[in-house]
């Protein structure tokens, strides 16, 4: 079972399975994501390359290159009697931790790249019913629900129920083009949000999510569009080859 658990100071969430868990989470993002020879969704490259970063931390969590916890499996030694076994009584889990800001990005980018699977599957223009028999019991996409899920429950349990229904609500417009972002944004949005303390973090986590999920409208992120339009013209490269001058990420964070 997959958990998402606050980290401490709420920086972010801890992410948590066993091998098979997170293994099996990660093939579902590779079936899902954008790469550079697909030119049908050639826009939603970058975004997808933004996801596998999450990919990468959920990789080497199960590679063992993070944390790991043993467990209770609700083994005991009346049921080993009774099968005739010795078995263990605690099984490993595999853990590893992402930004708050990040995990806003990342439920959106999944909708966005649900949708096209969903396309795919069904051989349509637009997304068809998610009800639809080629889609019901999609694995991949069942996988990628039962993660969001699982960060909707840990949210649910962080903000006042009002909040909460207030997020469920601008997180799931139908109408967030969230592959034109662009990585630099979340960039400062993560620096900013670092620097908080934890009671601040707390009061603005739906702030910072409602930024993300309506980015268009954002003064900041249309700053930050022009520089990074600026730089691509002058140097003649794709936007996110650009960066921000003065965008750094403290050396020690305190989860």
């Amino acid at each position: 079972m997959i958990k998402i658990q606050n980290t401490e100071n709420l920086a972010g969430v801890t992410i948590s399975g066993d091998y098979d868990d997170l293994s099996n989470l990660v093939d579902a993002f590779y079936a899902i994501t954008i790469f550079d020879d697909n030119k049908k969704h050639s826009r939603c490259i970058d975004m997808s390359t933004y996801l596998l970063g999450l990919c990468y931390e959920i990789r080497h969590a199960y590679m063992g290159d993070r944390e790991v916890e043993l467990v209770e499996n609700n083994m005991d030694e009346e049921k080993m009697k009774w099968h005739s076994i010795i078995a263990p009584k605690k099984n490993l889990n595999f853990k590893c931790k992402i930004f708050y800001p990040e995990m806003f990005y990342h439920m959106l980018a999944m909708n966005k790249l649900i949708e096209i699977r969903i396309t795919e599957l069904t051989k349509t223009r637009y997304a068809a019913d998610a009800l639809d028999r080629r889609v019901i019991w999609d694995d991949t996409i069942a996988a990628i629900r039962y993660f969001q899920a699982a960060f909707a429950k840990c949210v649910k349990e962080t903000l006042p129920p009002a909040s909460y229904n207030r997020w469920l609500s601008f997180m799931n417009k139908s109408d967030i083009h969230i592959q034109a972002m662009g990585h630099q944004f979340m960039d400062v949005l993560n620096i900013n949000y670092l620097n908080m303390s934890r009671e601040k973090r707390l009061k603005n986590l739906n702030t910072i999510a409602r930024r993300i999920a309506e980015f268009w409208d954002d003064e900041e992120w249309q700053d930050i569009d022009r520089v990074l339009e600026a730089g691509a013209k002058k140097y003649g490269c794709p936007k996110r080859d650009v960066r921000l001058v003065g965008v750094e990420y403290p050396d020690e964070i305190e989860w």
